[in-house]
């Protein structure tokens, strides 16, 4: 075997064990109908710890447990960021406008530009392939090119911009995650979830989650059995994946907590880790743009 393709196998190998053995700690997410959440930290992201630099515009996020990585996407800041989400430092310099710019198109052709990375919405993180997938989005003129960004590992293990998908005109993918049980990319935006897959550039049929509306963020359990859903108005809820239903009970408001605009949600050794996106506070303060961590209980 090729030494690179070796490091992959391990890479996919060791990917799936670590997730085996976290579900393996972790209880049944909907154990009661009566749950309730407790805020346990919050990461500051603006600046982030022990940095200068700050999220402009908190808009996705994606966990890597081979890593131990949650990255964070920055719309206004044109970034993402590596961030480890024990200590909430960054673990390298962000990826910025400059990389997303000059990443060549899939199959070839020119590279991206100035206009694909403007309004980027969501990350996911396929575990199989080992790929982190970007998605940007239309706001705000028609020059604006929704886009779909991968990322690969250098040869220092390192993620890096591999290349991108032109996405059709309007599409505004503000959710993005992937299963582990099939394999397949989400996305979703409003009431709207679909498959996306990267190599065919090929999005599937809309379907819809009743009563499931305002879809920010989605995140799914380690064995794809449940999906978190980060919603308009501080909303997360929790769907059964294989009814496609709300679990009843599982849906909570975030203001009583600080938490003015969840953007994102991943979960994370048993907590839920929920991305604000309000901009309304001052610069400076500890919560702008913070990632708020959740402990779960029932």
């Amino acid at each position: 075997m090729h030494p690179r393709n070796s490091r992959n196998h391990v890479a996919i190998v060791g990917a799936a064990l670590f997730v085996a053995v976290l579900w393996l700690a972790v209880p049944a997410n909907a154990a009661t109908a009566s749950p309730t959440l407790a805020l346990d930290r919050t990461i500051r992201t603006s600046p982030f710890m022990n940095s200068a630099v700050s999220m402009k515009d908190a808009e996705g996020s994606a966990y890597v447990p081979l890593d131990n990585s949650i990255w964070l996407a920055d719309d206004n800041g044109r970034a993402i960021y590596e961030v480890d989400p024990g200590t909430g430092m960054l673990k390298r310099d962000p990826i910025g406008r400059a990389a997303f710019e000059a990443t060549p198109r899939f199959g070839g052709g020119p590279v991206a530009g100035i206009n694909r990375d403007r309004d980027i919405e969501s990350v996911a993180y396929d575990a199989f392939t080992d790929s982190l997938f970007v998605f940007s989005g239309k706001c705000c003129d028609t020059s604006v090119q929704p886009t779909a960004f991968r990322l690969k590992r250098d040869g220092q293990n390192h993620f890096q911009l591999e290349s991108y998908q032109p996405l059709p005109t309007g599409s505004d993918y503000t959710a993005a995650a992937w299963n582990p049980t099939d394999r397949q990319v989400y996305v979703g935006v409003r009431k709207e979830l679909r498959t996306y897959d990267f190599e065919s550039n090929v999005s599937g049929p809309i379907f819809r989650v009743p009563n499931l509306t305002g879809i920010l963020g989605l995140g799914f359990s380690p064995d794809g059995k449940d999906l978190w859903v980060a919603r308009h108005y501080a909303v997360v809820s929790l769907v059964d994946w294989a009814s496609k239903t709300l679990v009843a009970g599982w849906s909570f408001t975030l203001t009583s907590f600080g938490l003015r605009d969840s953007r994102a949600v991943e979960l994370i050794a048993g907590q839920l880790y929920v991305l604000d996106g309000y901009d309304g506070r001052s610069q400076g303060d500890p919560l702008r743009h913070a990632l708020y961590v959740f402990n779960v209980s029932g």
